[in-house]
């Protein structure tokens, strides 16, 4: 179960980085106007790739605490997995904003701008908590050998 947790972290790390260094910058690089459209199909496409990892990720590594020696690290990586989920708070109305035919094309860049910071600091969590689950099992294997 635990390299479970360590894969799901991964892979929503890796899909993080993926949007923020190559789908994001071209959405900001569209017309307003492109950006909508496109939006109105990648964003929910993104999330539904995304999102499954997301979940899996913080209930694989919260139940990789228990019994675990290396449980502070367990601990750090499911403290950095919730804040991802914390961050669905900006993100959920953020994106059915965009997804609003009735968005106002005038006001994409600054609601892009916005995205994208929040986005970096989804990644950066999503980028820790793999750092914290490879902590882990590290620590775990160290054990094991003395």
């Amino acid at each position: 179960m635990r390299t479970l947790a360590l894969a799901a972290t991964a892979a929503f790390a890796g899909g993080a980085l993926l949007t923020q260094t190559v789908i994001v910058p071209s959405w900001r690089a569209a017309p307003p106007e492109v950006f909508l459209a496109r939006f109105a199909t990648e964003g929910p496409i993104t999330g539904a790739t995304v999102f499954p990892f997301e979940l899996a990720s913080l209930v694989l590594l919260a139940l990789s605490i228990r019994g675990s020696s290396a449980r502070w690290w367990w601990a750090a990586a499911t403290v950095c997995s919730a804040g991802t989920f914390v961050l669905l708070l900006y993100f959920v109305p953020a994106n059915l904003a965009l997804l609003d035919p009735a968005f106002p094309p005038r006001d994409v860049a600054g609601a892009l701008a916005a995205w994208n910071r929040w986005d970096w600091l989804r990644t950066g969590l999503g980028v820790a908590a793999t750092a914290f689950a490879v902590g882990a099992q590290l620590s775990v294997r160290a054990e094991r050998r003395r």
